[in-house]
């Protein structure tokens, strides 16, 4: 009898990694065609093709599944990004076009989750907490880069640099958001948003224009 329990605990664990993936990977999918507010977890439970239980197992509701891919594209664009704030011997204006079009990239394979999370935080706690955490990692990134910047020199005086750059982080993220969703026929693009995006940035932060490549 201990042989069959040890048997049967050992196949519940092989399912679950399955079950977990196949219910991110069946929400991501889901979102694209359906709107977060209309999606429920009999719809993930039937694209997934896992049981009530075992969703259970692992979440504690459709907004949860959602946070957690949200975690793993957070991880995802933390890692793209990471030009902008270690740029090496790049100068400034390469370094932060790179971030800015690495993160660009991120959001366009991920435009329906980041939408429709964007759109729920107001209304859902765990979106806001992960959506706030999100810019809130990208605004200590980019205040501790103008500190060190403004410390060597680089960049000038000026504003509060987390204030500076939480400013600049909301005000990326709203332009991703109208870009992604199409909102906008100015920014309907990723190429028309890059450049001004690039511009405000090191305006910002250094106080001057763009350098010509």
């Amino acid at each position: 009898m201990g042989s069959l329990d040890a048997g049967a605990a050992a196949s519940r664990r092989g399912r679950r990694p399955r079950t977990y993936e196949a219910v991110l990977s069946a929400t991501a999918d889901l979102l694209e065609t359906t709107p977060l507010a209309d999606l429920s977890v009999a719809q993930i439970l039937a694209a997934a093709g896992v049981g009530r239980t075992s969703f259970y197992e692992h979440f504690s509701s459709k907004d949860d599944v959602v946070v957690k891919l949200m975690r793993r594209v957070s991880a995802e664009l933390g890692a793209e990004v990471a030009p902008l704030f270690e740029r090496g011997s790049d100068p400034p204006d390469v370094a932060i076009r790179q971030g800015l079009a690495n993160a660009l990239a991120v959001s366009a394979r991920h435009a329906r989750l980041l939408g429709a999370v964007a759109e729920a935080w107001p209304a859902v706690p765990e979106l806001r907490a992960i959506w706030f955490e999100v810019q809130g990692e990208a605004t200590t990134r980019l205040a501790a880069l103008i500190d060190r910047d403004r410390a060597a020199g680089v960049a000038p005086p000026g504003a509060d640099s987390r204030a500076l750059a939480a400013s600049l982080v909301w005000t990326a993220e709203r332009a991703f958001h109208v870009t992604m969703t199409g909102a906008h026929p100015t920014l309907a693009e990723r190429d028309q948003l890059l450049e001004p995006l690039v511009q405000l940035f090191v305006g910002s932060i250094y106080g001057r224009a763009v350098a010509v490549p």
